[in-house]
């Protein structure tokens, strides 16, 4: 959805807004994607819009494969500038306030756009079905979730072998 800043302001408007977002390969939504935005002028070119968003979503486990459900809950706020993006020395460290701000040729937003970065950033580092995952056997592959491993505890080609050896004395 397209919303023009300059009505959100004047009216002070509160969008409440339902979107089906494509947003990533590595998961996926079950439901569209909820979400607040609150629009509010800063300066005469300097606008902010605070925001939350909820969702839930589906994809593999880092550990097993398996499917696992997620809810996304997130806050967020941007600060829009009216004006052109300035030019930064390559070595530039930016500020976590650097990453909050979206410069703007006009002066309008893309919900869907924000809605989607937003998704990515909130969802989980790490994916798991259940907390106590094993994953998967990294020998044979077996889930050790579903079934116990029938590979050999010990390695005697790997370069540690030496190891068990003298743990035995």
């Amino acid at each position: 959805m397209k919303i023009l800043l300059t009505d959100s302001i004047a009216r002070n408007r509160k969008y409440h807004l339902e979107e089906s977002i494509h947003f990533s390969a590595a998961a996926e939504l079950l439901a569209k994607v909820e979400a607040e935005l609150l629009f509010h002028q800063v300066q005469e070119n300097v606008y902010r819009l605070s925001g939350k968003l909820q969702a839930h979503i589906i994809s593999s486990c880092d550990r097993c494969g398996k499917k696992a459900e997620f809810d996304v809950d997130q806050d967020f706020v941007y600060q829009l500038r009216l004006e052109e993006e300035p030019e930064m020395a390559s070595e530039y460290n930016c500020s976590d306030e650097d990453y909050e701000v979206l410069y703007l040729a006009e002066a309008f937003v893309e919900s869907n756009d924000i809605l989607s970065e937003q998704l990515v950033l909130a969802l989980p580092q790490h994916r798991y079905c259940k907390v106590a995952c094993k994953g998967l056997c990294d020998r044979c592959g077996v889930n050790l979730n579903e079934d116990s491993c029938k590979c050999k505890e010990s390695n005697e080609n790997s370069p540690f072998a030496i190891l068990k050896k003298l743990q035995n004395n």
